[in-house]
């Protein structure tokens, strides 16, 4: 199994904060972001993984050395993450391959869960009232109709917790999508946006992440969320066994 994980923002909603350094290497105890995403994937088994750099690309190289491949998309400023997704295509296509964002931070138990998917899913968050603007979900029963930041809160019935796994079948199809969109010029996507053909054309479930083992840094108040949560190593290693 393959996994990526798309690092090339610029995290600008997190203002100075990320001015020295790219939001997946933000320290959270005794660790950074990314080297706790990394950890975990080695840890369930995953045995190649791509990192999609861009801002500050340099400093994220610097910390995982050669534990991982790289995948550099100049156009970091320019484009969202649909085309960094883009630009791994040629290593994932006709792969079963895990999707996530380097801006979350999650329980290794739920991701372990991966290993056992028969079929393409897309982890996500019940909450008791959804906001518009999030990456939200319409379900029918247990397999996702529509995602996307357009749904609005009052039709939603999950959050994406912005970590998916597609079967090489599907991945194909996500592929194919996404080299469509290229080619009209639809950089400034996220890669949400082409999981409609998998959806249209096979079949994407839904498997719930409670959420307190899932944190997603958007601003400075997640990331003050996330560090009052988990200050120690001990504590850390409490969050990545919870279930």
């Amino acid at each position: 199994m393959k996994a990526i994980i798309l690092a090339a923002g610029m995290g600008k909603r997190l203002k100075n904060v990320t001015l020295n350094r790219p939001k997946p290497l933000l320290e959270v105890a005794n660790t950074t972001i990314i080297q706790y995403l990394v950890n975990c994937l080695k840890e369930i088994g995953v045995k190649k993984i791509y990192i999609v750099t861009g801002y500050k690309s340099k400093m994220i190289k610097n910390k995982l050395g050669n534990s991982v491949n790289y995948i550099h998309n100049k156009k970091f400023k320019s484009t969202n993450s649909i085309y960094s997704l883009y630009l791994a295509k040629k290593y994932l296509h006709n792969s079963n391959f895990i999707l996530m964002n380097g801006d979350i931070f999650l329980s290794k138990i739920y991701l372990s869960k991966i290993v056992n998917f028969k079929s393409s899913t897309s982890f996500g968050i019940k909450r008791r009232k959804y906001s518009n603007g999030e990456m939200n979900i319409i379900l029918n029963k247990k397999v996702i109709k529509r995602i996307g930041k357009d749904i609005k809160f009052n039709l939603s019935n999950a959050e994406s917790a912005q970590i998916s796994y597609f079967i090489k079948k599907d991945a194909n199809i996500l592929f194919k999508q996404i080299n469509q969109l290229i080619k009209k010029k639809c950089f400034n996507l996220f890669p949400a946006y082409a999981y409609k053909s998998v959806i249209d054309k096979s079949k994407l479930d839904i498997s719930f992440i409670k959420p307190k083992c899932w944190f997603e840094i958007d601003n400075k108040k997640d990331l003050l969320k996330l560090r009052n949560k988990i200050r120690t190593a001990k504590q850390l290693e409490i969050f990545k066994n919870l279930k």
